[in-house]
């Protein structure tokens, strides 16, 4: 078995007789959840795009509820990172002008890389998007902002995690 047919399997590639079946099934079913998890976003008045940021951090790993959880709680300290940055930067704006955001970027950066050499909390990617998704609000650094960030990655998280789990049971369904 390859590492492409491995893959492949994994993400329910589109083949031949069945599995072309299932490939259709777990992309429609991928779809719709993606569709409700948007509409849900406007209903609560969160920005779509945020909460599409939790449904690609869930997949930055394999996906499970405890690494889905693990991955959550990386973004919203990312996006706390990305408060305290901004509140840094304006800060020592006035002593390092131009300087201040390198600095700043350096911190930070070195913060999240250093979270490598954690067990629990080491997933980097998770961090950035967080941060990334703080930057791309362009909202003010306050714990509101935080709260709000991390509700729409929260339902983007398990909105990611809904469309996995669905694929995982029709998966073992079809074995039985």
């Amino acid at each position: 078995m390859t590492q492409e047919t491995t893959h492949a399997e994994t993400h329910g590639a589109a083949g031949s007789g069945s599995s072309t079946g299932l490939y259709l099934i777990f992309t429609v079913t991928a779809a719709f959840v993606a569709a409700m998890a948007s509409g849900l976003s406007l209903v609560l008045a969160i920005a779509p795009w945020a909460m599409f940021m939790g449904w690609i951090a869930y997949f930055t790993r394999k996906p499970s509820p405890a690494e889905g959880l693990r991955t959550y709680v990386c973004v919203v300290i990312g996006l706390s990172l990305g408060a305290i940055s901004t509140l840094a930067v304006a800060l020592l704006a006035p002593m390092l002008g131009a300087l201040a955001l390198p600095a700043v970027v350096f911190v930070i950066g070195s913060v999240v890389i250093v979270t490598r050499g954690l067990p629990w909390l080491n997933n980097l990617l998770g961090y950035f998007i967080g941060l990334v998704t703080f930057f791309a609000a362009h909202l003010e650094p306050t714990l509101a902002t935080i709260s709000e960030l991390a509700g729409a990655t929260g339902l983007g998280s398990l909105a990611g995690w809904v469309a996995q789990i669905i694929e995982s049971r029709t998966r073992r369904a079809v074995r039985a």
